[in-house]
């Protein structure tokens, strides 16, 4: 069996901290490889499955907890005693995960706290994501980009505008974040990494050939995709992640719950979703609260 481990930032050794300080922590080691492969295995199926819709979001596209196979990646009792010390409660699932399979590149800085109109220094964020990669990332293109840090500025932007003027916060609080520095997060096959939903990220991260420990803007990574791709370590084929998302129980879950419930495409996934007794009992067993409202608001 292989040791999870926790990669650290430099100026840390607490798990809480580091996610605190920097938005985001890596558990190292957290599946074998024979449930990577299962993993691998069960999406691709599903995928081109759903690829002969040509209409995606029209499918039956589930939750990954329907999804008997893929369910062990999120009812893990690493991860959710991890989630449990991070958000310092007991986790809630509300049925938002999904899976992807070599997903058309998409990079751009966001963060998903919708419905979050709190000043982000003030405040902790008690909702966070994980990403599970199921090949290596740490010397090739296609994974994940972080802005550490940016859990607790602001994103410059309309919305940030439309803050300022609504909630009369201070206009220095356009600028901080284009200083920080962004980073290409270096996973392996079976990390899981959790962010909070306040930090900055970018899918589809580019690595240099020649620079590998370079770290790009989204947006300078796009002109060289497109024009300078010889420079580009390749993405490679067959890229899977799985993504879910959980909460404390909190008035900022509950806001972003009723995001989640006006959001096209996470209806879809609600109303097709169904979690089975044992999955139910599983979770329940490793401290997990699975709040099935939204699947049974669209049913």
């Amino acid at each position: 069996m292989k040791k999870v481990e926790i990669s650290y930032n430099k100026s840390s050794v607490n798990l809480v901290d580091d996610y605190k300080k920097y938005g985001y922590v890596i558990l190292k080691n957290v599946f074998e490889d024979n449930e990577i492969r299962s993993f691998r295995n069960e999406i691709k199926k599903n995928e081109l499955d759903l690829e002969k819709n040509v209409h995606r979001i029209n499918n039956n596209l589930k939750d990954v907890l329907s999804y008997p196979k893929l369910s062990k990646a999120l009812l893990n009792k690493e991860l959710i005693n991890t989630i449990k010390q991070l958000l310092n409660s007991t986790p809630v699932y509300f049925g938002q995960s999904s899976f992807r399979w070599n997903e058309k590149p998409s990079r751009g800085f966001h963060n998903d706290a919708n419905n979050d109109n709190e000043c982000p220094f003030q405040s902790e964020y008690p909702i966070l994501r994980i990403g599970i990669y199921l090949q290596d990332h740490d010397q090739t293109s296609g994974g994940l980009k972080i802005w550490p840090k940016s859990n607790s500025v602001w994103q410059p932007g309309r919305a940030l505008l439309k803050k300022i003027i609504k909630y009369k916060y201070s206009f220095k609080n356009l600028f901080p974040q284009q200083y920080l520095k962004n980073i290409n997060v270096k996973t392996k096959a079976g990390d899981v990494v959790l962010w909070n939903l306040r930090t900055a990220h970018s899918g589809s991260a580019i690595r240099l050939k020649y620079f590998t420990n370079c770290s790009l803007s989204p947006q300078i990574e796009n002109f060289i995709s497109k024009y300078l791709n010889f420079l580009v370590k390749p993405i490679g084929t067959e890229r899977a992640v799985i993504f879910s998302t959980f909460g404390a129980e909190s008035h900022q879950l509950n806001n972003f719950m009723k995001y989640a419930e006006n959001h096209e495409g996470l209806k879809i996934i609600f109303k097709n979703s169904n979690w089975n007794d044992l999955v139910i009992n599983e979770g329940f067993s490793l401290g997990l609260k699975l709040n099935n409202k939204l699947l049974e608001r669209f049913k």
